[in-house]
């Protein structure tokens, strides 16, 4: 997505140079460790890989993407290591975007020795999760947590993407370049959403923007007759002191928010203003139905997410193009995360000796994610373990071929440059 001038060019090319050594350094600790193992090469050291993923529950259209993307990257690392005397597998657990099912999960996991684990999506499960990761030797991998409260130094849970400040930004100045001046805030009241809707707000509001006192709903609500009727409310009383044009509503929710355009495509007055979205959303299937897609349509609904570089489409094109024929779903960038976060857990193994520590492999798995350039372009973590550099991509459905809608990239933000680009 994001283009480099000449000069920022000099940094890529420096870490590029770095990567090949670290390259260099893998395969030697790979071949040592290959003529250390007792077993010879016939029966390489097998390391499973963790996964926790709602497959089935909310938001199974990243997991069933995140699952493939473990999958195809397992097997290409396994291509790379062959003869090294390592073998890697995955196992992959079903959340259900569940956090005590999360929690489950991953003890379950940690009892049969696997030492990373990628996931869970939420922040609400990694939030359940945090606990048990500091009393034990674990590290976690999240694609797509955002919530701030959990980007914490030295523990042992990492992020591949960023966390919900700079997401804030980004839609902030989405709806800011749009003319919105007012916003009626509407999120799902779990860890993650709630950070974006914090900082959503703040950003907005520092813009000079108005925000209101908004609309929560639980995480476990299945209706939301009273959540669009405070909508409703909130958005008129806005529309007396603001024009029309002026006034959105920010939802930042998961699959749900498919009901709530059930609903509130029923009141004319929510129509008729612009509403925007969050990471949550963003491609999800479940906003293709017929009666949430015209809506969505109908109030252009951007939603944010982490984006892909538009200079780096060879790399990351193929990937995704791999990962829709398995799982039949388009991914994401989380989705494309999960690969690039398979092959960093390989790495660190091929760098850390045996017996493998916690400590140990938790500094070089930050040791290679330092270096690593993948689909997702860099993933350089910073001192709290989270994705340092992140651009965004927005997506909003529209009209595809004939009468099918699909999810359409409308915007771009450049989080370094501070740059809206539109198509």
């Amino acid at each position: 997505m994001r283009r480099w001038t000449n000069k920022e060019a000099k940094w890529p090319r420096t870490v590029r140079r770095v990567g090949a050594v670290l390259a260099s350094v893998l395969a030697l600790a790979a071949g040592a460790s290959c003529s250390n193992d007792a077993t010879g090469p016939d029966a390489p050291r097998e390391v499973v890989l963790g996964g926790i993923f709602s497959l089935t529950g909310n938001w199974a259209t990243l997991g069933v993407t995140s699952k493939a993307a473990m999958e195809l990257a397992v097997e290409d690392v396994n291509a790379y290591v062959a003869g090294r005397g390592i073998h890697f597998t995955a196992d992959v657990q079903d959340t259900k975007l569940d956090p005590a099912t999360a929690l489950a999960k991953l003890t379950a996991l940690r009892a049969a020795g696997v030492q990373i684990v990628i996931g869970p999506q939420s922040s609400a499960e990694l939030a359940a999760l945090k606990p048990y990761v500091d009393a034990n030797p674990v590290l976690l991998v999240s694609q797509s947590s955002t919530a701030g409260s959990l980007a914490v130094a030295g523990d042992g849970i990492f992020r591949f993407t960023a966390a919900d400040s700079l997401e804030g930004v980004a839609v902030s100045a989405l709806m800011w370049d749009d003319g919105i001046r007012a916003v009626i805030p509407v999120w799902r009241g779990d860890a993650g959403n709630q950070g974006l809707h914090t900082s959503t707000a703040a950003r907005f509001g520092s813009l000079g923007g108005t925000v209101s006192a908004g609309v929560e709903y639980a995480p476990t609500a299945i209706a939301f007759a009273a959540t669009v009727a405070t909508i409703g409310t909130q958005v008129r009383a806005a529309r007396a002191a603001h024009p029309a044009a002026q006034v959105g509503v920010y939802l930042a929710g998961f699959d749900e928010v498919a009901s709530v355009f059930a609903l509130a495509a029923a009141d004319s007055v929510l129509g008729s203003v612009r509403w925007y979205g969050s990471d949550g959303v963003a491609l999800s299937g479940a906003l293709l139905t017929p009666q949430a897609a015209a809506f969505a349509d109908g109030v252009g609904f951007p939603n944010p997410i982490f984006g892909l570089e538009n200079a780096n489409s060879e790399k990351w094109q193929p990937v995704a193009a791999r990962i829709k024929a398995r799982s039949g779903v388009d991914p994401d960038a989380f989705a494309l995360a999960v690969y690039d976060a398979v092959w960093v857990a390989a790495q660190a193994y091929l760098a850390t000796p045996e017996p493998v520590q916690a400590a140990d492999l938790k500094a070089k798995f930050v040791a290679a994610a330092g270096s690593y350039y993948g689909a997702t372009g860099w993933t350089v973590l910073n001192a709290a373990g989270d994705r340092k550099y992140a651009d965004f991509d927005f997506f909003a459905v529209r009209h595809g071929t004939g009468a099918a809608y699909a999810w359409t990239r409308v915007a771009q933000y450049d989080t370094k440059a501070g740059t809206l680009t539109r198509p």
